[in-house]
């Protein structure tokens, strides 16, 4: 039996990324690089955890067509238990569109999460037992404002800790009435701002005072992820700004969702802030040397083995 529980409630989706031509020749077709793959910042999450030895149940919703289908047997082949996830039979599997100007330079972006809003309240509530069960809850911010009340009162209830992945800056002011729930919270800049009603300068302190200021606002540990510059976190008692660690960049996709769910890990490990932060630098800086969202070789031993290099 694995050692940890985990329920991780949102999105599931089909991820396609399109390189942009230089100059491309609008109102017609173009010839550009265009990869897929499985994403949705839940299933991202889900996915890494799994592959960290986590014992795994997702909250998703996908349509019953072909996608739908094939993801959920890709969910079932890294482990990941699916029982109450909906596969709806005239609904259609969620899609994300990004168009990049370079191989890592995303220029705009496009996504279809309608069939996320099948995860009902009352979906929630009928699954309550997984709620009392589980030791922690990891979600994104896909999910509608009233499956986030009932999500929220259920982990009171249960006194079970909650993490939560903003998303998007449309998306992350849905987590602000929960922010005294939430034992992790990483936000990049952007969605930081979005949350705190405010702009945050390109500048450490002014940064570190912003992830202050969520803790101040409930948040067990706040971290702002800023890409190639690191991270910057703050718990009640400390702060700081972390590096990344050098490596070659081969795609920046889902190095935020790992990020999150080895921090997410180490506190279930009950390591020091600064130290559970680190496996999640650790688990972002394998995730960009691999084309797949989640990297095939994430492991609990490729982590410390960053940790110790």
């Amino acid at each position: 039996m694995d050692e940890h529980e985990v329920l991780v409630i949102g999105s599931a989706s089909v991820d396609v990324k399109v390189k942009v031509a230089e100059n491309p020749l609008w109102a017609q077709s173009n010839p550009a690089p265009i990869r897929w793959g499985w994403g949705g910042v839940a299933r991202n999450l889900a996915e890494n955890l799994a592959r960290l030895g986590v014992d795994v149940h997702l909250i998703t919703a996908l349509g019953d067509d072909l996608s739908g289908r094939q993801l959920l047997a890709h969910l079932h082949s890294v482990g990941i238990e699916t029982n109450a996830s909906l596969l709806i039979e005239d609904g259609k599997t969620a899609a994300y569109v990004a168009l990049y100007q370079s191989e890592n330079d995303l220029w705009i972006a496009f996504d279809d999460m309608a069939c996320i809003e099948r995860i009902t309240a009352g979906h929630l509530y009928r699954h309550r037992r997984l709620f009392k069960e589980t030791e922690m809850i990891c979600l994104d911010a896909n999910l509608t404002p009233d499956a986030l009340r009932t999500l929220f009162r259920l982990a009171r209830r249960y006194d079970i800790p909650v993490c939560a992945d903003p998303t998007s800056s449309l998306l992350a002011p849905r987590l602000r009435p929960y922010l005294d729930q939430l034992a992790l919270l990483t936000p990049n800049r952007r969605e930081a701002e979005a949350i705190l009603g405010y702009a945050l300068p390109d500048d450490e302190e002014a940064l570190r005072e912003g992830a202050r200021q969520l803790t101040r606002m409930g948040v067990g540990l706040a971290v702002i992820t800023l890409g190639a510059k690191g991270l910057i976190y703050a718990t009640p008692s400390e702060s700081g700004h972390l590096p990344t660690f050098t490596h070659e960049v081969v795609d920046l996709t889902g190095a935020g969702d790992a990020l999150t769910a080895a921090t997410a890990y180490g506190l279930l490990e009950e390591l020091p802030p600064s130290e559970a932060v680190r496996l999640g630098l650790a688990a972002a800086a394998q995730t960009i040397q691999s084309r797949e969202t989640v990297c095939p070789e994430l492991s609990l031993e490729s982590l410390y083995e960053w940790l110790i290099v």
